[in-house]
């Protein structure tokens, strides 16, 4: 048995039009755009919800979108439990990334993350909402 959180919102944004984008959705969720240390490709929108992390994820060369991360404390556990409902393994590249996430597929195709919470390098309050919040699955 493991723990799971649905824990963050990402908006995926083209790289020419990140940062426009990052300031729409701020705007729009009358949140405060924040660059965490060492995510040149990332912006969490402080304040935008109380219940989930809001961040806005430059895709680069990839596709405009919205996804989300599955948080959990044992990623191995999860992935399989994943596969097993009709999931697919998009790119497993990242389980040694020291973020330590997988990319899955649901079955009609769209694309969500998911991450190992208890990582260190994650901020403290992070890892404290997901021991707060998460629900245990077999």
């Amino acid at each position: 048995m493991h723990r799971i959180l649905l824990s963050t919102f990402m908006i995926d944004a083209p790289a020419e039009v990140f940062e426009e984008t990052t300031a729409f959705w701020a705007g729009a969720l009358d949140a405060e755009p924040f660059r965490p240390r060492g995510g040149r490709d990332y912006r969490i929108l402080e304040g935008a919800s109380a219940d989930y992390r809001v961040v806005v994820q430059n895709s680069h060369s990839g596709p405009a979108g919205v996804h989300f991360d599955i948080h959990t404390d044992d990623l191995e556990a999860e992935v399989e439990r994943l596969k097993g409902l009709g999931a697919t393994v998009v790119d497993d590249s990242f389980v040694d990334h020291p973020g330590k996430w997988v990319i899955m597929a649901d079955p009609a195709g769209k694309e969500f993350c998911v991450v190992w919470a208890l990582n260190p390098l994650r901020p403290q309050a992070d890892r404290d909402a997901f021991e707060r919040k998460a629900k245990t699955v077999a």
